[in-house]
């Protein structure tokens, strides 16, 4: 018999106080993953190789977090909760984004993005967990769907705040941060101590065969998807300037893409048939690889937008799949949402390396160039678990047909 201590620790968390802290701590990965190139173009005066190579340093750091989350939560399982370690990466999160505001250097841009990324990787594993446990089918799709509705709305709020104080008070945008953490901290008592049991018998009837190869296939797109964003971020403050868009438009014109993202979902939530279909990450494939192009070639703020919409609509298919299949086929742990968020390291990472090589090939239509061949060389493994799903139906097909035949 489950005293009253252990249900409490194994109860659902109510959807509604996951999401709010979602939103809240969202906050931070619009102003780090997106607004820090134009903090650090316009505030501490980086140029594009120095923007590159402090995205490429988060990515890695992010890669590393997040693979180590499972890891932290059985290491400190003796003394903390899975609750207790997120909020003490909040916590910490919370005090090293007041070291712009409390001291100048550029320094202090170098240690705030690295440690904050960090332990996000750490953190978000661990909100998914929250999120997905306990919920299956139906109600897991609507739970990642509610989690991507709310924290991407949030990653736009800095890029539509922060433009009037780009050029002499950036930092204030980091320290800003502060504060949402501490009010993301003041939420986690309304949270069980643990993300409720994902129990076998109840999960695997809503795990269709094909989803293991979809998750195969859409764990190659989710990479390649941050590729493109990390790539782009750090050259965008000098592409705006190419196409003569003025400083206090560069962040909202940013921004183009993280609101089309939010009306992918939008659409994705309207037609529900979207899982379990190929089709799906083929159109969210295409249509991210060529806004890319269309951004970063593109000869005027038009043809930019253009390609933030269509950008847009791509990455929100992706991540929206992506987490659904490494969520349903990984039981809703922690070490699922780990995963899903290394994968999300490596692209911050090959992004801005890619970024980095094109730049010394002579940027521009180089800086496509490599991306898109990082693009080619993902195709095959990303289409291979398509063609085993082939191989089997037809397989399975045959059979069909020849026992059809015997009786």
């Amino acid at each position: 018999m489950i005293n009253g201590r252990q249900a409490i620790a194994e109860r659902t968390t109510p959807l509604r106080w996951v999401l709010m802290l979602t939103f809240i701590a969202s906050l931070g990965t619009g102003v780090f993953w997106h607004g820090l190139s134009f903090i650090a173009a316009h505030t501490y005066r980086f140029e594009q190789g120095r923007n590159f190579a402090l995205y490429a340093l988060m990515g890695a750091l992010y890669a590393v977090g997040a693979l180590g989350a499972g890891r932290a939560i059985r290491l400190t399982a003796k003394h903390l909760s899975p609750r207790g370690v997120l909020a003490c990466c909040i916590g910490i999160e919370a005090a090293v984004c007041m070291l712009p505001v409390v001291w100048t250097g550029e320094w202090t841009l170098w240690v705030s993005g690295s440690v904050v990324t960090f332990l996000s990787a750490i953190h978000w594993p661990i909100v998914e967990s929250y999120i997905s446990a306990g919920r299956h089918g139906p109600a897991m799709r609507n739970a990642v769907l509610s989690f991507n509705l709310t924290w991407m709305p949030a990653t736009v709020v800095p890029m539509l705040v922060m433009a009037p104080l780009l050029e002499r008070h950036g930092a204030w945008t980091i320290g800003g941060l502060a504060l949402a953490n501490l009010a993301a901290l003041g939420l986690l008592p309304l949270f069980s101590r643990r993300p409720a049991p994902h129990r076998e018998e109840e999960a695997s009837p809503h795990v269709a065969a094909a989803y293991p190869l979809l998750l195969r296939s859409a764990r190659v797109l989710l990479p390649v998807s941050y590729v493109l964003t990390s790539a782009l971020a750090p050259i965008l403050p000098y592409r705006f300037e190419q196409v003569g868009v003025a400083v206090w438009w560069q962040t909202p014109s940013t921004a183009t893409w993280m609101i089309v993202r939010v009306v992918s979902l939008g659409l994705m939530w309207l037609a529900p048939f979207w899982h379990g279909r190929w089709g799906t990450l083929v159109l969210g494939a295409v249509t991210m690889t060529g806004g890319f192009a269309l951004i970063v070639l593109g000869p005027s703020i038009g043809v930019m937008l253009a390609g933030f919409a269509c950008m847009g609509i791509g990455l929100g298919i992706v991540y929206n799949v992506a987490l659904y299949y490494a969520m349903a086929v990984g039981r809703a742990a922690v070490e699922a949402g780990g995963t899903h968020e290394a994968l999300i390291g490596t692209g911050y990472t090959l992004g801005p390396l890619a970024g980095l090589l094109g730049s010394a090939l002579g940027g521009g239509a180089h800086i496509v160039g490599v991306v898109w061949c990082i693009v080619g060389v993902a195709a095959v493994p990303a289409s291979l678990p398509y063609l085993k799903y082939r191989r089997l139906r037809r397989l399975k097909e045959q059979r069909a047909s020849s026992a059809k035949e015997v009786s």
